[in-house]
């Protein structure tokens, strides 16, 4: 499917979103995806769980935060907040 990424520049942050067309990320499990070796319920095509526990690791390093939010339309929605340099 369509993997779509938003940026928009604020005078004290910048967001990020990514918005995917897939099964989306349950409401329970979204803050549990953040950590390792999760893969929340639907996951049966591989992978480790660890991608978005890195992401998480590295918007942290950066004084933002990362969240699943919900999605206009159905698929996922992973937004991210970074303060401005």
């Amino acid at each position: 499917g369509l993997v779509r990424v938003r940026a928009s520049a604020h005078a004290d942050r910048t967001v990020i979103e990514v918005l995917d067309e897939g099964p989306g990320i349950a409401a329970a499990d979204r803050d549990r995806v953040f950590e390792r070796f999760t893969r929340g319920e639907r996951s049966g095509d591989g992978g480790t769980g660890l991608g978005l526990a890195i992401a998480r690791w590295v918007v942290d390093l950066h004084g933002g935060t990362i969240a699943v939010v919900d999605p206009d339309r159905g698929g996922c929605r992973i937004k991210v907040t970074l303060p401005a340099l």
